[in-house]
Parts: C-alpha cells; structure tokens; sequence
C-alpha cells in the first residue's frame, strides 16, 4: 500500500509540474534559438495539439489544449485543482494500476497475483548475489539500476 502512495504521489507532482509548464508555456511563447532542432512530439500528442491538422500549433490551438487538459484535471468542475484530484483522477489510477500490475508480474510466484515477503526478498536478493558475484558485499554504485550488473526482469521467480 505504501508503494501505491507513493506512486499516487508522485504522479499528483508530476501533474501539478505539467500544468504549470502548460501555462507557462501558454503565457509566454517559446524562444527561437537559431540553428536549434524541433522536438518532435509524438504523433498522438501532435493531432491534439494541432486541431486543424495544418502542421502547425496556433495560440488558440494551444490554449484549447490547456483547457481540455486543465478540464480532465479539474474533475469537480470548480476551477482549481486540489491534490486530492490530482490523486483520485483516472490517469493517476490508470498509472498507479499498471505500476502495481507490474510489481506483481515482476515478483509475484508463478500463477499468484500476490508478492509475498518471501517472493519478493527472493529476487532481490538474486540481483544481490549476481552483482556480488560470490562476495558479501557491493558497492553502492553497483546496485544502481542502470549498473550492468543491475535489476533484470529475469530476476522475479518464475521469469
């Protein structure tokens, strides 16, 4: 459950950063830096965001996009947005689901839907032994997740 807090959390902040880069995005146009590349967004976010489908974003097109997001945000209607929307709104539950359907297919016992203390010690302490390599001890370096030795999906029990 703790997990799930923690999840819901952070997507509560990375939320309220979107909406705040939104509208600042939206108060002041971008700056054009010569000889700087487009960054390309994905092919779904482009045809919202480019309503006529004319190739480009017009300030009424963005600012329609804002509103529609603010308004998926803004579940009760009242013109401001709490934590508590943020953390109870379907995206969030939608994230904080797959992240949990994750965890268990990750550490979860073949043919379980649950993660017991046993199965989930289980395989980190797999990803211990491999990074150790036979020795009691690893630097913390070695447990980070983009060490080469670090988490791999073959470390669940059952995978």
């Amino acid at each position: 459950m703790q997990v799930l807090s923690r999840s819901l959390t952070r997507c509560a902040l990375a939320a309220a950063c979107l909406l705040g880069m939104a509208a600042a995005g939206a108060a002041t146009p971008p700056a054009t830096t010569p000889g700087a590349q487009p960054v390309s967004a994905p092919a779904h976010a482009r045809q919202r965001l480019d309503a006529n489908g004319d190739g480009q974003v017009s300030r009424a097109e963005y600012q329609a996009w804002i509103d529609a997001r603010f308004a998926r945000i803004d579940t009760n209607g009242d013109g401001v947005v709490s934590v508590g929307e943020i953390i109870d709104s379907p995206a969030a539950r939608q994230r904080a689901e797959r992240r949990a359907r994750r965890f268990v297919e990750r550490f979860a016992a073949p043919g379980s839907s649950q993660v017991s203390r046993s199965d989930f010690e289980t395989a980190l302490m797999v990803r211990f032994d491999r990074v150790a390599d036979g020795g009691d001890t690893v630097s913390l370096d070695q447990l980070r997740p983009d060490h080469p030795r670090g988490p791999r999906k073959h470390d669940a029990p059952g995978h």
